[in-house]
Formats: C-alpha cells, sequence, structure tokens
C-alpha cells in the first residue's frame, strides 16, 4: 500500500473541506475527515484549528493541524493504517469529483462585484466584512 505523508493527507482532505464543504464532501473523503476530526476534536488546539479549516476555509490551519496527526498516526499503528487506507481509497475515488467541483467553481461567474478605487468614495452606512467579501451597504443622498 501506497503511504501518504500527513502533509499530503492533510493537503487533500483539507483542500477538499474548503472546496465543496463537510456536508458535501464524496463518501471517501468525508470518511477520511470525519476519523481525523473526531481523533483530533478532544486537542484544544487542534479542535480549534478543525474548526478554523471548516467555518474559515483556513488552509493556514495544515501546519498547526499536521504534528497532532502525527503524534497520533505515529503512537496508535492501528489508527495509521486505517487513516492510510482511508486517504488511499479518497483520492483514488473522490479525486476526479472533488477536481470537478474545482473547476466549476473556477469557472463561476461573480454576480454584482463592483471594484472602487478608493473606498472612501462611497458615503458608506455600513461595511460589513462577511467570509472573505466585503459588502458595503452605501447610503442614497
Amino acid at each position: 500500500m501506497e503511504t501518504f505523508t500527513t502533509a499530503k493527507i492533510l493537503e487533500f482532505v483539507v483542500g477538499a473541506v474548503i472546496t465543496m464543504g463537510v456536508e458535501s464532501l464524496p463518501t471517501a473523503t468525508k470518511k477520511l475527515w470525519q476519523t481525523i476530526r473526531n481523533r483530533l476534536q478532544n486537542k484544544p488546539v487542534a479542535s480549534t484549528a478543525i474548526g478554523e479549516i471548516e467555518e474559515n476555509n483556513s488552509t493556514d490551519q495544515i501546519p498547526t493541524l499536521a504534528p497532532f496527526l502525527d503524534v497520533e498516526m505515529l503512537s496508535d499503528d492501528t489508527f495509521r493504517e486505517e487513516v492510510q487506507q482511508l486517504a488511499k481509497d479518497a483520492m483514488n475515488q473522490d479525486q476526479a469529483t472533488i477536481n470537478i467541483h474545482v473547476a466549476k467553481a473556477e469557472k463561476s461567474t461573480v454576480v454584482g462585484k463592483q471594484e472602487a478605487e478608493n473606498i472612501n468614495n462611497y458615503n458608506a452606512e455600513q461595511i460589513n466584512n462577511i467570509g472573505r467579501q466585503n459588502v458595503i451597504h452605501v447610503k442614497k443622498d
């Protein structure tokens, strides 16, 4: 069986979670993510990193999560074998589905996008940061 590094496993599964969302993951990838998530959820730093990944689509959390997964895989042969097998299954079965989803997302049209040279030119009543998108409510004079 091909052995995957924790970095490769996390890059794959976190990329899928960010691209598709946990609920939309293909079966094998979802099982891999849930197995990792369940194993690390009782570790506060890892749990926070998982939350950042799921809620804020943060790939920056991979380096935070990797050492925790490494320790678990090194200390428990059964868990390591399970994660390796799940990673192999996910990459073999779900890669095409995930790639198609990514391609569709990259080709999607942005509706209602406005760009401004200087945001101060707006008579802004309220500016909210929602995820990675700024929403500006403009007060009409």
